[in-house]
């Protein structure tokens, strides 16, 4: 199935979670948007259900029931903002790393990271830390 040598021109790929320390070069940069979820979630759901009860605790006959919409809705609001401050912000990028030994490593980074360019030298260390050299 494969011929002598074909290591050579599939070199094996380590990812972030299990980064080998070494030097090498920057091979690829690519940019990763990580998908928003802009419906209704859970976090409405669940403000809506506890806005509702804390809402129905107050008044009686039509009080009540206008109590418990505006606490439900209120509670749907909050939930969502909650939600939505809590999922990833930013766009990721992945680093393809090119080893001095001929093996690739893959590394997803925030948008914090030094600015890299293809070809750009680097050395990971034990922690799997990446630092220009």
């Amino acid at each position: 199935m494969y011929g002598p040598g074909w290591e050579r021109d599939s070199p094996p790929i380590a990812h972030s979670r299990d980064l080998y320390p070494g030097y090498g070069s920057v091979h690829a940069i690519d940019l990763i948007r990580p998908e928003r979820d802009s419906g209704i979630g859970v976090g409405a759901i669940a403000g809506a259900v506890i806005g509702g009860l804390i809402g129905h605790q107050v008044g009686e006959g039509n009080g009540n029931t206008a109590a418990t919409v505006i606490g439900a809705a209120g509670g749907a609001l909050i939930g969502h903002q909650i939600e939505k401050a809590n999922q990833p912000q930013g766009d990721l990028f992945r680093l393809t790393i090119r080893m001095e030994n001929g093996a690739y490593q893959t590394l997803v980074q925030n948008t914090d990271f030094v600015d890299l360019r293809i070809g750009d030298r680097l050395h990971i260390d034990n922690g799997g830390a990446v630092r220009r050299y």
